[in-house]
């Protein structure tokens, strides 16, 4: 499966761009959700986590599935529907190699220290 991880870098350059505008959207809604959960749960622990974790997977499930699918090079309805049992290629376990792939790790934290130098911190 092409992947950001696995691309050409004219390639990775411009669906990074595709993707860097979709996580800022996404980003944006998830810190939303974080200051509600945060107000909502002061004294509990881990809930916050586990209402993170239904936001993504539940409550944000197409912007999740769109966003799992540009880093693999498709739509977030092409990426909902691959099926390993039906012989299609694994979205997760494709999802686990660009997230432990060095180039996409060095890529996006030095978009988030470029970002944090270009606000003065």
């Amino acid at each position: 499966m092409k992947t950001i991880a696995n691309c050409t870098p004219k390639e990775f350059a411009a669906q990074a761009v595709k993707i860097t505008d979709k996580i800022k959207s996404y980003a944006d809604g998830l810190k939303k959700f974080k200051e509600q959960i945060t107000k909502a749960t002061k004294s509990q622990n881990n809930g916050g986590i586990f209402d993170m974790i239904s936001y993504i997977c539940g409550d944000n499930v197409d912007e999740t599935m769109d966003l799992c699918g540009m880093l693999c090079f498709m739509t977030g309805e092409e990426f909902a529907n691959l099926n390993p049992e039906s012989g299609d290629e694994d979205g997760i376990a494709a999802l686990a190699d660009i997230v432990s792939s060095k180039r996409c790790v060095s890529f996006f934290t030095m978009l988030v220290q470029l970002a944090k130098f270009s606000n003065g911190q």
